[in-house]
């Protein structure tokens, strides 16, 4: 059986994780529908906000926006729902009007293969975007 080596000093950063996960509630509240953390603090209306909910006699933590998407219809696979949340972000951190979040922006080709394409980049772009602001907000 091969055991790992550790370098010097990974025991420090082990700890320093830990201790952040532990004391930091932001890292450990995530949104059951997305899987990202939610917002504790700053305004209500923004679409990252946490909202419990209760979903099948449990209480939930999940994000406003993943909230109101719950009740329209269930989205297949995370990627997707954390591109909605992330287009959603972005139209109210620009203060856009929040608009149709669906299509991501991608407006229908009669090249059937471009539109997949852009389809295929602007979800990924949104869900990396909804991934860094969510995570890497603290």
């Amino acid at each position: 059986m091969a055991s790992r080596v550790r370098g010097p000093g990974s025991e420090d950063r082990r700890e320093l994780r830990l201790r952040h996960l532990t004391g930091c509630l932001t890292c450990t509240l995530k949104c059951v529908y997305c899987g990202l953390p939610v917002r504790l603090a700053g305004p209500g209306d923004h679409p990252g906000y946490g909202v419990v909910e209760e979903l099948t006699g449990d209480l939930v933590l999940l994000h406003r926006f993943c909230r109101s998407a719950l009740g329209r219809c269930r989205t297949r696979g995370c990627v997707l729902r954390r591109a909605h949340l992330g287009r959603a972000t972005e139209q109210y951190e620009t203060g856009r009007r929040p608009g149709r979040y669906q299509r991501l922006g991608v407006r229908r080709s009669p090249d059937l293969d471009l539109y997949r394409k852009r389809w295929r980049v602007a979800k990924m772009r949104y869900a990396c975007q909804a991934c860094r602001y969510y995570t890497g907000s603290h």
